[in-house]
């Protein structure tokens, strides 16, 4: 359409004295956020060349503009995608585990591809494209009795199903081709009204050390996306939204449904570096966070549709909720928070709340030094439906405190498989610490067997 607004830039061979057109890009990020007008009739796209040199943004704030008229769509921020390798499958396990046949790929270092994405290139177990997050990577031990030329298997695990695999079916991993780099502590702003009113295809944001990320009434869905921070904040703040995968591929022009689980990574260099969702912010769809903390509070809202936190606690404090939709996981591929070095891998404290209704929460929590979960301050938590599953459990490492650890008039309900799949630690639950010998197992909770409060008003029961 004539009313289409593409803005290409290219940082070889453009000119910020350009048009801005296919064969005579701009140069610069800066350039191109300043051409983007205060409305739009049609389409409006950035795209950027894929040149593996950064993009620097020099500017501290961003404003986007509003599509207007029943034609008009909202703003495509668009990078590409970097094919790191190709696997070839020998098979797969329950769907979401890729069994690869090229011994080079067994060098990549275990979980260095967390947060990448596999792409489907052959075969006939989903549509070629569909692309899924990745949840990391490791070698499984060659077997008991050695067989002839027998050597470890290597394993790529994915936070949903990609359908069913065999035999030759070839895949590619994938990151964000382009890089945006602010220098400064960059604010990005909406005014449109719609949700989503963005959509990130292929790009990442890396502010310089020190520097940090806030997204105001930003509701982007994000294919293939990353943000990386040093020693810098996040903040998704004022009604902004990040989900991962493309929840509308109406508003995504070459994108369709194969897209829809390629979501976003979120990490850091230094776990204490906080990333933040207040004021109506909302973090949703396929989330993988590595090395950084997760804060919920103020207004904020945590939906993970799948999740995979390594050493990323997840905090759900002060006016901040956490949901499901309608479950974090699946029973045969849990979310999961593991390896938290320095606290308990989920906290729900001083009045948060997390609540699934629907379906079991199903979530993996292991290897944390702390508690696997906390409720703390007067919070609540329920982590399945009424007469129902929870699917909480330990797979590995046991937590270094409890299982599951609820203090100080707090309240959690869980589900009826505790005693069957136990969420653990050292001592497998307790209400304040266990300091008045309020120490219990998954069973005696299940069963009734301990008072379903203590003197500090603290509860921990089945969901009935």
């Amino acid at each position: 359409m004539s009313d289409d607004l593409l803005i290409y830039v290219d940082n070889n061979i453009g000119s910020d004295a350009n048009p801005g057109t296919h064969s005579s890009p701009l140069a610069t990020a800066d350039e191109a956020f300043r051409r983007l007008p205060a409305y739009w009739l049609g389409r409006a796209e950035i795209i950027f060349a894929v040149t593996r040199r950064d993009y620097p943004v020099r500017t501290g704030a961003v404003y986007f503009g509003t599509p207007i008229g029943p034609d008009a769509s909202p703003l495509v921020i668009r990078g590409g995608y970097l094919d790191e390798f190709v696997v070839r499958a020998t098979g797969g396990t329950g769907d979401n585990v890729i069994m690869p046949t090229d011994i080079t790929t067994t060098e990549t270092p275990e979980d260095q591809l967390i947060g990448a994405v596999l792409t489907r290139l052959t075969g006939a177990g989903s549509p070629v494209g569909t692309a899924i997050s990745i949840r990391g990577n490791r070698t499984f031990p060659p077997p008991a009795i050695p067989l002839p030329e027998s050597r470890p298997t290597w394993g790529i695990f994915l936070q949903r199903t990609v359908g069913p695999i065999v035999a030759g079916d070839t895949f590619k991993v994938q990151r964000p081709a382009v890089t945006l780099a602010p220098t400064e502590t960059l604010n990005l702003t909406s005014h449109d009204a719609r949700s989503p009113n963005c959509t990130l295809i292929g790009i990442k944001i890396a502010p310089t050390p020190g520097a940090g990320l806030a997204l105001l009434n930003l509701r982007a869905q994000c294919d293939t996306c990353e943000f990386s921070f040093h020693t810098g904040p996040g903040f998704v703040h004022t009604s902004a939204r990040i989900q991962g995968g493309i929840e509308n591929e109406n508003l995504s022009p070459g994108l369709g449904r194969q897209r829809a689980q390629a979501g976003v990574y979120i990490h850091s260099t230094d776990a204490s570096d906080i990333f933040s969702a207040v004021r109506d912010g909302v973090l949703s769809g396929h989330l993988t966070f590595k090395t950084i903390t997760v804060r919920v509070s103020q207004g904020g809202v945590f939906i993970p549709q799948s999740l995979e936190a390594f050493a990323a606690p997840i905090q759900i404090l002060t006016g901040g909720a956490a949901m499901a939709q309608p479950s974090w996981g699946t029973a045969t591929n849990k979310a999961r928070i593991r390896n938290v070095a320095t606290g308990d891998g989920l906290r729900v404290s001083n009045g948060g709340s997390l609540n699934s209704p629907l379906n079991p929460i199903h979530l993996d929590i292991y290897g944390c030094s702390r508690d696997g979960i906390r409720l703390d301050m007067g919070s609540t938590a329920s982590f399945g439906p009424a007469g129902g599953e929870a699917g909480l459990v330990t797979t590995a490492e046991p937590n270094g405190g409890f299982g599951m650890n609820v203090r100080n008039a707090s309240r959690a309900l869980v589900g009826r498989d505790a005693t069957v799949q136990k969420l653990n630690g050292q001592h497998q639950v307790a209400l304040d610490d266990g300091l008045s010998g309020d120490t219990f197992t998954w069973e005696s909770v299940v069963n009734g067997n301990h008072p379903r409060s203590n003197a500090g008003m603290s509860l921990v029961r089945l969901n009935i």
